[in-house]
């Protein structure tokens, strides 16, 4: 999917990067045991954040064993001891992956669009098991994709593109709040995170679509002030984006990966940013 939502390595515990690895491998072979070899293409380390945000909000945790690596079987990996939260965040990536290919189907011409079809008739199994399993997220997944395709029919700002995706996140990750309070604060971090992604892809993708004349709601700023007045914007809005996020993370409950998730938010989400406006990373 898009990956945006990353740690950043060099400041991060080598004890922290091990349990976050451990999560991130524990999606990986949840998503291959659920629903196929496939669904593995939706792995990605945004849902690895939402996973993250699950068992760190949980009461208890289970740990972590050891295992190996199903396409490297010499290789030895960490999984979580407990993969309830996994499962969930494995559900939703399946459920996002999917209507992704339908957009695609939508949007791509020839062998691309040729190729969503297929991958998208290959998971079809597996999406309807995910959808059973969450019909309230489906409901919305599939809401959010029916009104990004009527936006993306007609000009609009960028604040108006990025609200499906920012609102749709923000319910995926509230979902399995247990108290009102959490609930609204994770709707926030999940709509300031979802913002984040959509207009990071987009400021990433703006090279492609203004060669295919593809829809990217950077465009009309690219076409008056150029890349370096994208730049400034793209700037100037994920940077508030990330302050509101931070402020939301703040009044969670945090039992347990508080360190990992600070570096995302903190300096993994900054990173990002300095990535694609071409600036150094922060330190």
């Amino acid at each position: 999917m898009f990956g945006y939502v990353r740690i950043f390595k060099p400041e991060l515990k080598i004890c922290e990067y091990d349990a976050y690895k451990g999560i991130y491998c524990t999606l990986c072979k949840r998503l291959g045991k659920r629903y196929g070899t496939i669904a593995r293409f939706s792995l990605s380390y945004d849902f690895t954040f939402v996973a993250l945000i699950h068992m760190a909000l949980a009461d208890t945790c289970a740990g972590f064993k050891s295992g190996r690596c199903v396409y490297n079987p010499l290789k030895k990996c960490r999984y979580c001891g407990e993969t309830a939260a996994v499962d969930v965040a494995a559900d939703y990536a399946m459920l996002l992956l999917y209507y992704k290919l339908c957009d695609n189907v939508a949007d791509e011409r020839g062998f691309k669009r040729f190729g969503a079809k297929v991958l998208r008739g290959l998971l079809s199994r597996a999406h309807k098991k995910a959808a059973a399993l969450h019909p309230q997220a489906e409901e919305w997944v599939k809401t959010y994709l029916a009104h990004q395709q009527e936006l993306e029919s007609r000009p609009v700002s960028t604040d108006e593109a990025a609200e499906p995706t920012a609102a749709v996140t923000g319910k995926l990750l509230a979902a399995t709040a247990t108290d009102e309070k959490t609930r609204r604060v994770l709707d926030r971090l999940g709509y300031c995170v979802g913002r984040f992604v959509y207009l990071a892809d987009a400021a990433d993708d703006l090279e492609k679509d203004r060669k295919k004349g593809g829809f990217n709601p950077l465009l009309p700023l690219y076409e008056v002030e150029g890349q370096a007045g994208v730049n400034a914007f793209v700037k100037a809005s994920l940077n508030a984006t990330v302050a509101e996020a931070k402020a939301a993370y703040e009044l969670l409950d945090i039992r347990r990966f508080d360190g990992i998730l600070r570096n995302i938010l903190w300096q993994g989400l900054p990173a990002v940013i300095a990535s694609l406006t071409k600036e150094e990373s922060p330190q």
